[in-house]
């Protein structure tokens, strides 16, 4: 699970780049907090670790391999993302949650919604797991999205976790319990937490501040 990113830079068109020259390690198992206002290139910076984009310049390397020569069944398997817009497809909440491991039973979609703080919500539902969800989860609240992308994530069990404002959209009670979901989630893995707000990142081992573009700050 170790993250290196060496002088990286990207952009969505030609001369304009959204990352410039950005370095950066993390060994495996600690977290690293990444801050900086929106449009600041931090959700791209991620985006690019589990390779929606390949980087223009530079090498990003998990475990000393080039993402590059990665094959994307690896990197899925490996890397798993919770964000405010989780992904989600016209099926039943349980192959919404086995999405990450297909070969999961339905012991193993329900272990991984109880330890997702999601259970409860599903078992309300008409057909509790078997409820078909419309494509981009328009049923959903963002809380229930989001609690589902994390039954997804600790049903792949992934070397990498990746956060991105994992509890931005949701009222205390629901943050109280996601965050309790995520404590369980990042242990042992190698974790990226992107937040607006430095509190919701006092676990990070390290933080680095991004701004423009750039690292500005690192702690």
């Amino acid at each position: 699970g170790e993250i290196t990113l060496s002088h990286v830079s990207f952009g969505y068109e030609t001369n304009h780049p959204v990352l410039k020259d950005i370095s950066l390690h993390v060994n495996p198992g600690e977290m690293l907090g990444i801050v900086g206002r929106s449009g600041a290139g931090k959700t791209t910076l991620v985006n690019l670790i589990s390779r929606l984009y390949d980087v223009d310049e530079g090498e990003i390397y998990l475990d000393g391999i080039p993402v590059k020569e990665l094959a994307f069944h690896d990197l899925r398997k490996n890397v798993a993302m919770v964000s405010q817009d989780t992904y989600i497809f016209m099926g039943t909440v349980a192959d919404n949650i086995a999405y990450a491991n297909p070969e999961a039973t339905r012991e193993d979609v329900v272990q991984a919604a109880i330890l997702a703080s999601a259970h409860e919500f599903i078992a309300n539902m008409p057909d509790g797991y078997d409820t078909v969800i419309g494509a981009s989860g328009k049923d959903l609240s963002g809380g229930e999205k989001q609690r589902i992308s994390i039954a997804r994530a600790i049903l792949a069990n992934p070397k990498i976790l990746i956060l991105d404002e994992a509890t931005a959209s949701v009222d205390t009670e629901t943050e109280k319990a996601i965050q309790n979901s995520l404590n369980y989630l990042v242990k042992g893995r190698t974790t990226l937490s992107i937040a607006h707000r430095l509190s919701t990142l006092r676990d990070a081992n390290h933080l680095v501040v991004i701004d423009g573009g750039k690292i500005v700050e690192e702690g």
